[in-house]
């Protein structure tokens, strides 16, 4: 039997309910509305100012929502039902969530990627690479600021969870970092920054990836290529400007007493451990970029990067002989999880971002800024960035951001691949600086630094990589 709520958690429960009836009672006077304008409009009409200002409160009360801490599933799907209720109906928005809920080109490359990251962690590997990675950084105080978060930055590109990469690489980096001198909140920012700046994105297997593979008909390893300049410019310029406000920050700051020398104890590396997260990517990337190769070319779609997945489980079996009885149930643990914490964030996001379609808004908004370009691709940052930052997940207003602005590209005269990448970019960034994101938590917990003092360290720097990476798009703007 479960403890009875603190008083402060039921207050908040308290306050989140009553958030959302109110939120329900001003949608359904809204919806009344948009019911008779489209009544006056005629049969067959094009729908009302009301549908618009409808879709407009709609996205305003999500925002606001997600903000109060409402969770992003729940704040987006109640905002898609108004939506559909007033053009294409209920069942059209069951339709959508059902397909989307069975999308193999989402849920087989991100299940499949979440499970091979449990099988790393099983049998060890994770842990492996982490060492590889961080043994040049001993010795070397002086690169313990870049060299920390470049590592956090190529983990992730296997471990497609931010806060799963903090938890891996931070009980190895963190002791390290404090060895050389850096406090308990700049070491949090090194883990921070590192895990969630953006590595994912060199992952075919990663959510953006997937899903702007899936707008612009291209495969992943070749929309990982294509994300590539766009991904170095934002978080070299980002990383660059954090190293500067750390060593400026260096000066003021008093050595910290040094850990325990077993925190500093260094294990042996297995190599093949420490190859075996790379081995899919690896091979996806070579599939992309040289040709297919004996492995994938008989596979095509989501089946080719489950392929390379169940290659790399097999290498991590094969690494941690005594692990292999438990490959299997760890795997679809992994999937599970990455169902309920990725996938189900993709099906609200298409849901909701379907129901702001059908009200013309997207097609108002689009029409608008068709002269400006460059105006576009602001939007196409700010927006996911902010949402990022007061939900605490990029997945969402990424997902959603892409489903609004790629099929409009052409029109707006701006490349697509270009437009998803500032898109996947900014809610990486926004999600970075979010006091309710679950990296953020965890770079805290295992540094022992505030997370508020962490986010002020990161937020400077990643404000300079955003206006980096803005600049970079819209140079390469056609």
């Amino acid at each position: 039997m479960s403890e009875p709520a603190s008083p402060p958690d039921a207050v908040r429960r308290a306050q989140r309910i009553v958030f959302a009836m109110v939120v329900v009672a001003v949608v359904a006077a809204l919806v009344v509305l948009g019911r008779r304008e489209r009544a006056r409009a005629g049969a067959g009409g094009p729908s009302g100012g009301a549908v618009v200002t409808l879709a407009v409160v709609v996205l305003a009360g999500v925002t606001v929502a997600a903000f109060r801490g409402v969770d992003v599933r729940l704040a987006l799907f109640l905002g898609a039902i108004p939506l559909f209720l007033v053009e294409a109906g209920l069942p059209a928005m069951l339709k959508r969530t059902v397909a989307e809920m069975a999308n193999a080109g989402t849920v087989v490359p991100i299940c499949s990627a979440m499970g091979f990251a449990h099988v790393l962690r099983l049998t060890g590997c994770d842990q492996h690479l982490v060492r590889l990675l961080v043994r040049p950084l001993r010795g070397l105080r002086m690169l313990l600021v870049p060299g920390g978060v470049v590592a956090g930055y190529l983990i992730n590109t296997t471990i497609v969870s931010q806060a799963a990469t903090a938890a891996v690489l931070g009980p190895i980096l963190v002791p390290l970092l404090a060895a050389g001198g850096l406090r308990p909140a700049m070491a949090g920012a090194v883990l921070l920054l590192g895990s969630s700046m953006g590595g994912e994105l060199y992952n075919p297997g990663a959510v953006e990836i997937r899903k702007l593979a899936e707008l612009t008909g291209q495969p992943g390893a070749q929309v990982v290529a294509r994300t590539i300049p766009l991904n170095l410019t934002a978080c070299s310029v980002a990383l660059l400007a954090f190293w500067a406000l750390s060593t400026r920050r260096a000066h003021r700051q008093a050595t910290v007493p040094l850990p325990p020398a077993e925190a500093l104890a260094e294990p042996s590396i297995n190599g093949f451990k420490a190859l075996v997260p790379l081995l899919p990517i690896v091979l996806l990337l070579a599939d992309g970029l040289v040709g297919p190769n004996a492995i994938t070319r008989p596979l095509e779609g989501p089946s080719k990067i489950l392929a390379a997945m169940v290659i790399g489980i097999v290498a991590a079996g094969l690494a941690d002989i005594r692990s292999v009885g438990r490959l299997a149930a760890s795997f679809w643990e992994g999937a599970g999880q990455g169902y309920y914490h990725v996938i189900s964030l993709i099906v609200a996001a298409s849901t909701f971002a379907e129901g702001v379609q059908s009200t013309g808004l997207v097609g108002l908004a689009t029409h608008s800024i068709a002269g400006a370009p460059a105006a576009a691709m602001v939007v196409a940052m700010v927006i996911p960035w902010a949402l990022a930052l007061v939900s605490g997940t990029g997945i969402a207003p990424a997902v959603a951001v892409m489903e609004f602005f790629i099929p409009e590209a052409d029109s707006l005269g701006l490349d697509p691949m270009t437009l998803g990448s500032v898109a996947a970019l900014g809610a990486h960034f926004g999600r970075t600086m979010s006091p309710a994101a679950a990296v953020v938590m965890m770079s805290a917990r295992i540094s022992g630094g505030g997370p508020r003092q962490i986010l002020r360290l990161v937020a400077p720097a990643l404000l300079i990589g955003g206006a980096g990476l803005l600049l970079r798009a819209l140079m390469g703007a056609r």
